[in-house]
């Protein structure tokens, strides 16, 4: 079976995987912004280029009707915007 082949009878399941580590990588923001709230960091620069590249990524899931896709970079873009006005109001 060739690799393309795999993918493509194996794609829900490679999605889901897929999905859920975009997930555990955005979660990794609420590091950040705990530093943020503690007055221990000023990090924005990352959660708004996440919170961009989330937004850029759920318009183009949203024209393809990609849940994959769409879901865990829904939570980049909240994530990411939360964690940058974390850096600049706490």
């Amino acid at each position: 079976m060739s690799f393309h082949a795999f993918s493509v009878k194996h794609q829900k399941k490679i999605g889901g995987i897929a999905s859920i580590l975009a997930i555990v990588m955005f979660i990794a923001l609420i590091e950040i912004f705990i530093s943020n709230i503690q007055g221990k960091s000023e990090i924005f620069i990352q959660p708004i280029a996440t919170a961009f590249n989330g937004f850029f990524w759920i318009w183009y899931a949203h024209a393809k009707k990609d849940p994959f896709i769409f879901i865990p970079n829904l939570l980049a873009l909240i994530l990411g915007i939360a964690t940058a006005f974390s850096a600049f109001y706490f």
